[in-house]
């Protein structure tokens, strides 16, 4: 049995017995700390801690981490930050599932709970130690065929809205054109087994066939109608603007092919909860710099001889100037 077979079978085995899910560790292709543009992500022992940078960068907030965390180091109080964090996973565990084999590159999907009702799934595919959220994998029992997922937001400290779409590749390997397939969020029953058959006026009499379901952040999606199976008007996409006509990079297999748009990126030299905790702490005691002043600095001649001049015999300035002695020194006093 093939590797990707079995994987639709356990992918199929999960949608039926959801309410026994086998939760499996942190992989340890995860374990550490993962910087991204706006936030960290650490991830240890069925733990994840979402640090935000907030201010530009300027300040981190621990927004996500668990009770232990907080009790063991205290949390700042500022109005950057909330009394609690905002959620916290304790009971549940996230749900990790390998798409793929190999010890620099896999897909997985992650299940994060916000409170008792919202669940979000995030499907992301690593890379040489680079997350990437939009990503396809190649499938070995459809030559040219590239599933897609259902494309996330990120790990978020909220819940996100499920797509209604997902976009998968085909590549005629006679050809080099490539096909764009659109599958939709159904209700169908997730079969692994059920084919969809590429007919087109193109490939006159030769015929391929694609997967017609794709299992994604827990829902089924398809790419024909009911009981349907044949793709028919598809429309061949430019080789320079497939895949969004953005840069992809592929895993070593070439069975793991990503958009070259980094989510996250693992620091290799800081993998432990007390390095994230030092990174915010080094970060919060830092200062930012004054503004430039608006005009150069200069040398003013404010004439004083001149204020007094214009101001001598007036009651009035008179009494706001001995006022202004009584509180305290003027510039005219320094020499200023």
């Amino acid at each position: 049995m093939s590797f990707r077979k079995s994987l639709k079978i356990l992918l199929f085995s999960v949608l039926l017995f959801s309410q026994s899910l086998l939760f499996a560790d942190v992989p340890d292709q995860l374990y550490g700390i993962w910087e991204g543009k706006d936030r960290y992500v650490f991830f240890e022992e069925n733990q994840i801690v979402i640090v935000l940078k907030t201010y530009y960068g300027w300040y981190l907030d621990r927004v996500v981490e668990d009770p232990s965390v907080s009790e063991k180091y205290k949390r700042d109080r500022n109005t950057a930050t909330t009394k609690k964090s905002v959620y916290v996973i304790t009971d549940s565990k996230p749900l990790w599932i390998s798409e793929g084999n190999s010890d620099d590159s896999s897909a997985y999907e992650l299940k994060l709970e916000y409170g008792k009702h919202d669940v979000a799934y995030v499907p992301f595919a690593v890379i040489n130690d680079q997350m990437f959220l939009k990503f396809w994998i190649s499938d070995a029992e459809h030559p040219g065929f590239w599933a897609g997922n259902a494309v996330s937001e990120g790990i978020l400290v909220s819940n996100q809205v499920e797509n209604e779409n997902l976009w998968s590749w085909f590549i005629d390997s006679e050809t080099g054109d490539m096909y764009k397939l659109r599958y939709w969020k159904s209700k169908m029953d997730f079969d692994p087994d059920l084919e969809a058959i590429i007919k087109s006026e193109r490939f006159e009499d030769t015929e391929y066939t694609v997967q017609k379901h794709i299992f994604s952040a827990q829902n089924v999606y398809t790419c024909v109608p009911g009981r349907r199976v044949y793709i028919r008007n598809l429309d061949k996409t430019p080789v320079d603007q497939a895949f969004d006509g953005k840069d992809v990079l592929y895993n070593e297999e070439t069975t793991i092919c990503a958009v070259n748009d980094v989510y996250l990126k693992k620091l290799a030299d800081k993998k432990t909860l007390d390095d994230l905790i030092e990174i915010v702490r080094t970060q919060n005691s830092k200062r930012k710099p004054d503004p430039e002043p608006l005009f150069p600095p200069e040398e003013l001649d404010y004439h004083w001889d001149l204020i007094d001049y214009l101001e001598s015999g007036n009651q009035i300035i008179q009494v706001i100037r001995q006022r202004q002695r009584d509180f305290g020194v003027r510039g005219k006093d320094l020499g200023r």
